[in-house]
């Protein structure tokens, strides 16, 4: 325990200014004590982020709890509430407190705010698809070379937190053999909390008496939300046109803000192009680019958030399954297409939020099926309306999904028992290929994620205005302009999709295929999208269209904006910046143009977050690279390479010991870091960053090397390993630009690569010892030792 001891309901108090709930109170109490509950049971809407609150506080507290938080959803947010609420928590604590708060994305990008420093307390809101593939050695979008860091981090020192994880049951699956195989070699706590108000189990925590009896809770689980049920013909009736209809029914009673919810993405779009004549309309799915996102909750999120009713102006928002869960909206009525009851819900869910108003209208449309099975939810749909309409009351039928009321019902009449994917059993075996980062094994574990059912992953498409393999290679796709669909949409050029992670099963795909570029993280190659692999990050011409504001727009045919620049760096190219283009042209013509001349010009795009630093030129324009930006044959200074080696040995030992591994560990850390760029030496490598002989270098701004140069391939690390005695110290400083997980590159240095002889078979024992996340553990901390000594260096 801290010398400053707090109870958890002052301490929440401080933050929020009122008091926490019961239930919430009691389970701070639960976690101080070491006694994790199997579950977490409260209802939507009774205050579950506040998990969020207790971890923070029994860290803060000293309580043996993980570092990391994971909150996983199984959604694409485009209304984050979980990151908005962490975010709001952080910004409550002095600033030396205050823990990360992350959103995992797709894309070949590297978020430095929760990788960098592994001591840091990190809340990371997360979909099931980006986290698991992360733990997996196989995260969509990332680098193969940096998957087991992801994995490392993510697989010690954290609490994974399921939110409805009766969505997500072959994950957590998955998870549960997972901790079975971590090891006990680096002694890190590792948890996984699920929530679901379904749950059964003996050892679960949920709502109390007190709770039922709270002024502010209890007004929120007994508010009704009358849902009026309505059945259509399988063929003859404009669905969307029948689902805005009631949209606008909804608004002449008197309702402000009013939701529809679509299962797909396509219907959510005609219901949204019906209504915006009807008045100011938004349409939220999750499948946009992040940018693009973030302007439209700029925009209407203060007129549909939680605390905004009184004094908002009307809207219609039309949303897909994206709003279900882990949004902090609150409607005042509400239209959904039917849907399995647990998904009905969590839509409620957004109605009323607070139980500001006594009563709040839903109404549901169900459209009899063409075939027995929904592509989406199965037959799932088909048992939940005829359950609706077994407890359903007077006339027109109506039930209430107020979460008092349904409770009742649901222990009246037991609820249809909807299907539950399984997952194929994670063995050893397939966990030690996996690890294989090094090896293109093309092994797919969408199943071990969403059952063996479970549809394609997704491909992460961006849109360049400069598009050519050498801009892509200079200026590689960020995070900001990456939009998720599934492989079979990209194949279709269709927005016949929905909004939930590995939801429906491949399909057959047709259409066009269309160039594109893929990335894969070192490399970029043109490709015909007919070639797209699930996972990839693809970079189209804007001209290729297929997005807008609202995000995936097939069939639009009207540019897209490139939104490729970041705060590390612009791309002064007339297409990109047609606002400069004639001062760009300029400079290009201009044979004396200086590096100044294209830094000035930089500056005033107002993009870059510092001053503007290296000038790159690539066909028909320049890269210019914040100042800070570098890399080791690019560096803006040079570094001694002894005191580049002793800092990275001293920041991996900090690191170590930071994370409570034992002496012996720590040792080998600072040891790996110590050593971990000796190949350096080698004269040909000194030439290359412009040493002269008389200090050898780590890092330099690169010299003139016409006369003397490394093959393509060389790598350092594997000069450096040789020179390590200790398996682990050795296999430590090998693999710290991501090879030789199991295998090391034998081109074009045959004789380096046998003075390693044994490679794999001891990085197979080191991996028996110390469990697969141990070793990538101990792996991340070397690696992101050498990352942030470097920016320092460099700074």
């Amino acid at each position: 325990m801290s010398e400053n001891t707090q109870g958890f309901p002052s301490w929440y108090e401080e933050r929020h200014g009122y008091q926490p709930f019961p239930w919430q109170t009691s389970l701070a109490k639960r976690i101080a004590a070491g006694d994790w509950p199997e579950a977490l049971t409260p209802p939507t809407g009774s205050g579950k982020t506040a998990v969020i609150d207790i971890w923070l506080w029994a860290r803060q507290q000293g309580h043996r709890v993980p570092r990391r938080l994971v909150y996983v959803i199984d959604r694409r947010l485009v209304v984050d509430g979980v990151t908005a609420y962490a975010t709001a928590l952080a910004a409550s604590l002095d600033e030396h407190e205050r823990p990360a708060v992350v959103t995992m994305r797709g894309g070949m990008t590297v978020d430095d705010v929760w990788l960098v420093d592994p001591l840091r307390l990190a809340v990371i809101v997360s979909t099931v698809d980006q986290v698991g593939s992360r733990l997996l050695f196989s995260g969509y979008g990332i680098s193969p070379k940096a998957a087991s860091i992801h994995a490392g981090l993510l697989g010690n020192d954290a609490l994974f937190v399921v939110d409805e994880v009766h969505l997500v049951r072959p994950l957590l699956q998955t998870l549960d053999s997972i901790a079975t195989q971590r090891g006990g070699a680096l002694s890190l706590p590792w948890h996984v909390l699920p929530m679901s108000a379904t749950w059964t189990g003996a050892n679960t925590h949920g709502l109390t008496d007190a709770d039922w009896a709270h002024p502010v809770l209890s007004r929120r689980l007994k508010a009704a939300k009358p849902a009026r049920l309505i059945k259509l013909p399988a063929d003859g009736t404009d669905f969307p046109r029948t689902l805005a209809d009631e949209a606008l029914k909804l608004r002449q009673e008197g309702a402000g803000v009013v939701a529809v919810v679509c299962n797909r993405v396509d219907r959510a779009r005609a219901v949204f192009e019906h209504l915006r004549s009807h008045g100011e309309a938004v349409l939220l799915t999750g499948r946009i680019r992040p940018s693009d996102k973030a302007a439209l909750t700029q925009e209407y999120l203060p007129r549909m958030a939680v605390g905004s009713r009184g004094h908002r102006d009307p809207l219609f928002v039309v949303a897909t399954q994206t709003i279900e869960v882990g949004a902090d909206l609150d409607m005042d009525a509400l239209v959904t297409e039917c849907a399995p009851l647990s998904a009905l819900l969590q839509r409620a869910g957004r109605l009323n939020r607070l139980g500001e108003l006594a009563s709040a209208s839903m109404v549901i449309v169900y459209q009899t099926p063409l075939m027995k099975s929904d592509p989406i939810y199965g037959e799932d749909m088909e048992r939940t309306w005829k359950w609706l309409n077994a407890v359903a009351a007077g006339n027109p039928k109506t039930v209430d999904f107020g979460i008092g009321a349904m409770m009742h019902l649901m222990a009246q009449q037991q609820p249809p028992q909807e299907d539950e994917q399984e997952a194929p059993v994670l063995l050893p075996a397939h966990v030690d290929m996996l690890s294989q980062t090094s090896i293109r094994h093309g092994i797919n574990v969408a199943p071990w994620l969403h059952g063996w059912k479970s549809g394609s992953a997704d491909v992460f498409l961006c849109w360049r205005a400069d598009l050519s393999k050498v801009s892509v290679e200079a200026a590689p796709p960020a995070q900001q302009e990456l939009l998720a669909v599934p492989l079979y949409a990209l194949h279709r050029w269709s927005a016949e999709i929905a909004d939930i992670e590995g939801g429906e099963s491949m399909r057959r795909t047709h259409g066009k295929g269309r160039e594109c570029i893929r990335w894969d993280g070192e490399e970029a190659l043109e490709i015909n999208t007919g070639a797209a692999r699930a996972g990839d990050t693809l970079v189209l011409p804007v001209t290729a269209g297929g997005a807008d504001q609202y995000g995936w727009a097939p069939r639009s045919t009207v540019a897209v904006t490139d939104v490729g620049d970041t705060v590390r760096r612009v791309r002064l190219h007339p297409a990109v910046h047609p606002e400069l283009a004639d001062e760009i042209r300029a400079l290009l013509g201009d044979e004396d143009a200086d590096a100044l001349a294209w830094q000035d010009l930089a500056s005033r795009t107002d993009v870059l977050d510092g001053e503007p630093g290296r000038v790159l030129a690539y066909p028909g324009g320049c890269l210019v690279l914040r100042a800070t930006e570098s890399t080791s044959q690019s560096a803006v200074r040079k570094v001694a390479l002894r005191d580049h080696q002793q800092a990275v040995g001293a920041r991996a030992a900090t690191l170590a010991q930071g994370s409570g591994l034992g002496h012996e560990l720590v040792e080998a850390v600072r040891r790996a870091g110590a050593g971990h760029d000796t190949g350096k030496q080698d004269r040909r490598w000194q030439a290359m960053v412009g040493g002269d002989g008389s200090l050898l270098l780590a890092k330099g701004p690169g010299g003139d090397t016409r006369w003397i140069s490394l093959p393509r391939g060389w790598r350092h690390e594997m000069a450096s390993a040789v020179h390590q005695h200790d398996p682990l110290v050795r296999y430590l400083v090998g693999s710290h630009h991501g090879h030789g997980r199991p295998m090391l590159p034998a081109a074009p240095d045959i004789a380096l690569w046998r003075q390693l002889d044994g490679w794999a078979e001891s990085a197979a024992e080191l991996q028996e010892t110390y469990g697969p996340w141990g070793l990538a553990y101990l792996e991340a901390l070397v690696r992101l030792a050498d990352w942030s000594v470097s920016a320092e260096e460099q700074a």
